[in-house]
């Protein structure tokens, strides 16, 4: 049965040759000193891409460059023209269903054009701008493969659509687009005829795997995370959904147990996370926490209603919505209307449940958050899992109903929330397979609820730093099981470098993002001159800057000087105005300038210049 969900191979290395002229591609995992039939070859000039039959012409090796790769994440046009990016180094992770999974360790891009003479100055300095940017992409890790193995959809999905004509399907052709990372980047390589097996699918997110022996019995648990690609950004700049339905954070959890007893077993249980499926956004402007804003004349209901079409298309089922958000203060405003929304929409396949994560957990009472599980249970236990016989379909199960679980950031309380609900499942499934006693649960087993919390934590960890830009808040809670001060003081560090993060840097990563994905595609005769522009190139901004810097520096001089020896002071060649006096001028001279700052605390972010909603 397991055999259903895999897909033809893609080449797992390749034998990369740089030539002045040409990229030549030959596929080297053949096995058996078998030479390889065919190489994909790259006009570096015209940029036609075609499958050479070796047999007929060899690869030139003269005059080459050879560099081993493991795969080809695809091409993207830079100012300087196209340039291929490669793998050029990959770690194992584990085997799922006895297929290999990798993540991408480190990459190259690679112009095809050698030099730049071609280029003026400011194309020079975008080409690098742009080459930068994808660089940080891939620099934020989380990045996963399989040669095999459809990672980017589910087992039970696979299972329900592994009809004969879909499995001789190409990998790329039977993926799934919404979570494809390098979709855009692989759609000039999949034009060419042929070349199906150069074209390598990758995830973005998390997986984590390990083994853990249970009343003497080996299991093999997995975590699955898959960030979709659409409306895909960062934490301010990419909030609520889009008119489409696509939320923003939006992201695949599937937990998976695989059980060899001596036929393989294997079950899942898929939840997901999202932004409040509403049409809002919250503005980075300086302020601890911007205040979430709602337009009148939006359509909240069509918003809201296309989700929901959306997540039947995709999952089926019934859902159930895990709202976590306070219910008094700032997140009110968009916590209130989803609930009036989600009432008003009255979807029968809909339910919403509220949960005010903060007032019922408040001063480290997190026990509490078993009254959330006693709420659930019954549709924990109707939803089900999946389970995948080895027998026959007809004894296999399928999951009936998915939690979606938001708060504001989907990050921190979503994640200790998701990590509740997958314990109580895995508890099920594991009873199921007769490997925990039927009065046991995960938590009565120290070595499995240990393994358990620290993939959730790692779990919640990378979620975070994809979105945020740093781990998970409550981390020790997923990971310990219990609050801490230390991990209350590890918040408090995380929370001020999301603060500096979210208002000077996200800009930033939003337009790398944007260009990843090929939501902004570069055009060399229309460079978007807002990608050079600062805070300071409005004098306003720049004066007040300046200003406030000066009059911090003026402070700090004075403050210096009323701690000098008076013998000193008298030796001077020059006049110090009165200390005090001095110190209070430039005091209120910095308050009024920080002042004004903040009150215009969107002109002094780094804001995204590529593509702006």
């Amino acid at each position: 049965m397991v055999d259903s969900l895999l897909s033809t191979d893609i080449y797992e290395s390749f034998n990369l040759y740089s030539h002045p002229e040409k990229f030549f591609l030959e596929p080297t995992d053949l096995g058996g000193g078998a030479a390889s039939k065919h190489y994909l070859e790259i006009d570096r000039h015209t940029n036609v891409m075609r499958i050479v039959d070796s047999r007929k012409q060899r690869v030139p090796i003269a005059d080459t460059d050879i560099k081993f790769i493991y795969g080809i994440l695809g091409t993207i046009k830079l100012v300087s023209g196209y340039a291929l990016i490669v793998i050029t180094k990959a770690s194992f992770i584990g085997q799922i269903s006895n297929q290999n999974i990798w993540t991408i360790q480190d990459t190259e891009i690679i112009p095809y054009k050698k030099t730049t003479l071609h280029l003026t100055e400011k194309q020079i300095r975008y080409n690098r701008m742009f080459t930068d940017m994808l660089t940080h992409v891939l620099s934020i890790g989380g990045f996963y493969y399989s040669t095999t193995l459809d990672i980017s959809r589910t087992f039970q999905w696979l299972q329900e659509n592994a009809v004969p004509l879909f499995k001789t399907r190409s990998m790329i052709d039977r993926a799934s687009e919404r979570f494809v990372w390098n979709g855009h980047l692989l759609s000039q390589i999949r034009q060419v005829p042929g070349a199906e097996r150069y074209t390598l699918p990758v995830i973005h997110g998390f997986i984590g795997q390990n083994r853990v022996n249970v009343n003497g019995k080996e299991i093999k648990l997995t975590i699955i995370s898959r960030r979709s690609i659409f409306r895909a950004g960062v934490r301010f700049y990419k909030r609520g959904v889009d008119v489409e339905g696509h939320a923003a954070n939006f992201v695949e959890t599937e937990q998976i147990v695989e059980y060899d007893s001596p036929e393989k077993h294997v079950t899942s249980f898929v939840q997901i996370r999202g932004s409040i499926p509403l049409l809002w956004a919250q503005k980075p402007n300086l302020r601890w926490q911007p205040m979430p804003t709602l337009k009148p004349t939006d359509d909240q209901l069509a918003a809201f209603v296309k989700t929901f079409s959306w997540h039947k298309q995709h999952y089926g089922g019934k859902h159930v919505i895990v709202n976590l958000v306070n219910q008094k203060g700032r997140e009110k405003k968009v916590g209130g209307e989803l609930e009036r929304i989600a009432r008003q929409a009255n979807i029968d396949f809909v339910r919403y449940h509220q949960f005010d994560f903060h007032k019922e957990c408040h001063a480290m009472q997190w026990h509490r958050i078993d009254l959330l599980r006693e709420q659930l249970s019954q549709e924990i236990s109707h939803f089900g899992y999946f389970y995948l016989s080895p027998s026959s379909i007809e004894t296999s199960r399928f999951q009936r109903g998915f939690f979606r679980t938001n708060c504001m950031d989907c990050l921190d309380r979503t994640n200790v929330v998701q990590s509740m609900l997958a314990r109580e499942s895995l508890t099920e499934q594991l009873k199921m397979l007769g490997i925990l006693y039927q009065d046991q649960k995960v938590q009565d087993v120290p070595l499995l609820e240990g393994l358990f919390k620290h993939m959730w934590a790692d779990n919640g960890d990378e979620c975070s730093r994809q979105y945020a830009g740093t781990g998970a808040l409550k981390a020790d809670f997923t990971r310990l099981g219990k609050r801490t001060y230390l991990g209350a003081m590890n918040d408090g560090v995380n929370a001020v470098s999301r603060y500096v993060r979210n208002n000077f840097g996200d800009g930033y990563r939003q337009d790398a993002i944007d260009l990843f994905l090929g939501n902004f595609l570069v055009d060399s005769s229309d460079l978007p001159n807002s990608l050079e522009t600062s805070i300071l190139s409005t004098d306003q901004n720049g004066l007040a800057l300046i200003a406030a810097l000066f009059a911090m520096s003026m402070t700090i001089l004075c403050l210096l000087v009323a701690g000098e020896p008076s013998f000193l002071r008298v030796s001077r060649k020059f006049a110090i105005p009165d200390n005090a006096t001095a110190t209070v001028f430039w005091l209120i001279i910095f308050f009024v300038c920080m002042m004004f700052i903040f009150l215009n605390g969107e002109e002094f972010v780094n804001t995204p210049k590529l593509k702006l909603d």
